[in-house]
């Protein structure tokens, strides 16, 4: 239950470009410019979506291996979980996928799933409960950044083909969320698995197919040029009119907005920075949809520094930030100002609520009243290439320097950022995501991965051992109220506030159909079988 990804959210096109060595902005298979100046407008005939990428995926499309963002759409669009989050809610909710129904014991420690009839993966064969165990073993086997997802799995027993009994060994609350999350195991044909085995558990085989059941199939990967999604004609769910989804690859936003406006492309999925809102939504030629996320923007302190090596110094400096005036600033309606400790939706009625609220005066109170002498300091860092984050920190650093601290703004790349856990006092005093998140919906994948020093983005590694415990007790039980203690306590340390609850933006041909129903807050991206051609 520990374990974490790499940096996912933040500086996630930085990433991506510095992985990217071209523009492919029409690429084979995709429509050309010429061809769409005709009419950029106008819905296509031929059954090819153009979804626009901002940088490549970073990673092969192997569901055990892939842990980023851009590749997302592959993974849920190629490939099915047993379970998934309901789409087109802002609330976490599970719902079926391959399983149809499933049981939980008394003991969270046992889950029995009834899987879907006449399912087939890609290459012919039927999905039957054996793949599950199948499934959960390569996952361990070739040791992906999720691995930690199915390492709690004992055994399982498949007492039919279409019945599967998972045997965990501990409780565990959190499991259907492991399994709901566009990072979780996926199922993937058996017998193609053994096929293309090669030396490498197929990792080879998969970084240019795929072995999936899901709506499309990979037909292309082009890595840093574009990927082709072909329907899957024999898939047992919806059918888009979409026959083929292209997802070319740019290397900037104003290359990807230029694909869009010439009508090269079809829609962007939350590729575009806030600084283009004013350029769509008030244009009548533009569909703009705001879809709710597990994301958001945080702050996290650094108390390994003398400044805020206590907490009254760390919840001053968190009063100082007004996070209306941040969120309405820089992120816009993409946005809304955060009051839980824990992700939207994630615990019931917004118990978590957030303790930590604006206050002009505290941190001016605070710095009068520090002895003479004291060090003012202060470096705000961001992620290089976030321009959100950038933006909200400039605003932070120029309240502080009113303050009277000696503020300044710095940028750090993303291999910096992760190596501070293993030697804090190389971080700043603080740090700003403009976009992060949990790998999924339950309460825990959020406290474990922000909170506890082994998570994988508590950068600076402020813990407290009672919210650990909490956290460690409640996955096993499930109880809210010790969630929302865990979350209170840990809000009073002062390491961390939560800023805002983050949307996908979504800009799209105003003849694209059911984008709000193909998204859930989980996977941040479309399925693309639910979309369809309006007129």
């Amino acid at each position: 239950m520990s374990a974490r990804r790499p940096l996912r959210r933040i500086g996630c096109a930085a990433a991506a470009l510095a992985l990217v060595l071209s523009v492919a902005a029409c690429s084979s298979g995709t429509k050309t410019s010429s061809a769409a100046a005709s009419d950029p407008a106008a819905a296509p005939t031929d059954g090819v979506l153009t979804v626009g990428l901002l940088g490549d995926i970073g990673q092969p499309p192997d569901p055990d291996i892939y842990y980023a963002n851009n590749g997302t759409a592959i993974m849920i669009n190629a490939y099915e979980g047993l379970v998934q989050y309901k789409n087109d809610t802002d609330q976490v909710e599970i719902a079926p996928r391959l399983a149809e129904s499933w049981e939980v014991n008394s003991t969270n420690d046992v889950y029995t799933f009834h899987l879907r009839k006449g399912v087939t993966f890609h290459d012919g064969t039927p999905f039957t409960s054996a793949a599950v165990d199948v499934a959960f073993q390569r996952r361990i086997a070739v040791k992906g950044g999720a691995a930690y997802m199915v390492a709690g799995v004992t055994k399982v027993e498949t007492p039919d083909d279409y019945t599967a009994v998972v045997h965990l060994d501990a409780p565990n609350t959190a499991f259907l969320s492991y399994l709901a999350s566009p990072f979780g195991p996926k199922m993937e044909s058996p017998t193609g698995l053994q096929a293309n085995a090669g030396s490498d558990n197929a990792q080879t085989y998969l970084t240019t197919h795929d072995l999936g059941t899901g709506p499309y199939q990979l037909t292309t990967a082009q890595t840093g040029v574009k990927y082709t999604l072909t329907r899957y004609d024999g898939y047992w769910g919806t059918k888009s009119p979409f026959t083929t989804v292209e997802l070319p690859v740019y290397t900037d936003p104003s290359a990807l907005e230029l694909a869009f406006d010439n009508g090269t492309v079809d829609t962007i999925v939350a590729a575009l920075p806030s600084s283009s809102l004013g350029k769509y939504t008030g244009n009548s030629a533009v569909s703009n949809y705001f879809l709710p996320t597990l994301q958001g923007a945080m702050v996290t302190v650094n108390p390994s520094h003398a400044f805020f090596a206590d907490a009254p110094a760390r919840v001053a400096f968190l009063k100082s930030i007004d996070q209306s005036a941040l969120v309405s600033q820089v992120l816009g309606q993409r946005s809304e100002v955060a009051t839980t400790m824990y992700a939207k939706g994630m615990i019931p009625g917004g118990q978590d609520k957030q303790a930590i609220s604006y206050d002009a005066s505290a941190l001016k109170d605070y710095v009068a009243g520090l002895p003479a002498g004291t060090e003012k300091k202060l470096v705000i860092g961001y992620a290089n290439g976030n321009v959100n984050a950038q933006s909200m920190t400039n605003i932070v650093v120029a309240n502080l320097q009113a303050a009277g601290l000696d503020a300044s703004a710095q940028g750090y790349d993303t291999s910096t950022v992760f190596g501070w856990i293993n030697d804090p006092t190389q971080g700043p005093d603080a740090f700003i995501d403009g976009n992060n998140g949990p790998d999924g919906g339950d309460p825990y994948m959020w406290g474990h991965v922000f909170w506890d020093a082994s998570g994988g983005i508590n950068y600076f590694g402020c813990q407290s051992t009672e919210v650990n415990d909490l956290l460690n007790q409640a996955v096993g039980t499930g109880d809210t109220a010790t969630y929302v203690k865990a979350g209170d306590l840990y809000g009073q340390t002062g390491c961390f506030l939560n800023l805002s609850y983050n949307k996908d933006w979504v800009v799209a041909r105003p003849w694209l159909t059911g984008v709000p129903a193909s998204q859930n807050l989980g996977a941040n991206e479309l399925n693309f079988s639910l979309l369809g051609i309006g007129s």
